[in-house]
């Protein structure tokens, strides 16, 4: 939702650092998130899918500048909230089990180096066809952990939320990835 919000402000040629100027487009944004099949969510800004839009390279540097704006979080935890109260759903992001869903009945923090995260994060970039290096993608991620660390959203295993399972994915698959957060998800829920 922060990606859409930040190709929101790109499309309107919204200086991302005026503060209050992003503040009033995201309060006006028709932005939601629907579920056309239930494993992949897609993000709507009025009846536009903006899903595949959202790994720009563009959007990739400037979201932290959209996501830091306290404003701008209230009123997407806002946002997140009814969404999570139309029906169940599995969140991922910084802040969802420290601040969006603090109730959640399962909390997982999964963490990775950030040159892990930038070797998978140059597959979806090569994967969309755009054109990118390791070190271009290195040096955004760790650009997005220091802006992301606020104080606000959880970068690091030691801000995770309280009672999340931290499970390392640096030496995981996707597949041994979901099965630990699934073994979480049971274990937390036994019934």
């Amino acid at each position: 939702m922060y990606r859409a919000c930040t190709l929101a402000v790109l499309r309107s040629d919204t200086d991302a650092e005026d503060e209050a100027a992003v503040l009033a487009l995201v309060a006006t944004l028709d932005l939601d998130m629907r579920w056309p099949d239930p494993t992949t969510p897609h993000i709507f800004l009025g009846d536009e899918d903006v899903t595949t839009e959202l790994r720009a390279p563009e959007v990739e540097q400037n979201v932290s500048l959209v996501s830091r704006i306290t404003e701008v979080r209230d009123e997407l935890v806002r946002r997140q909230r009814a969404i999570a109260s139309r029906e169940p759903v599995v969140m991922a992001g910084r802040d969802i089990g420290t601040r969006v869903l603090t109730e959640a009945r399962t909390k997982v923090f999964l963490d990775a180096s950030s040159e892990t995260r930038a070797r998978r994060r140059l597959g979806e970039e090569l994967d969309s066809g755009r054109d990118s290096s390791f070190e271009q993608v290195l040096v955004a991620t760790r650009r997005r952990d220091e802006l992301d660390d606020s104080g606000h959203r959880a970068v690091r295993r030691e801000q995770a939320a309280e009672g999340a399972v931290i499970v390392d994915t640096d030496a995981l698959g996707i597949d041994l990835v979901v099965e630990a957060c699934i073994t979480a998800y049971r274990d937390a829920n036994p019934d």
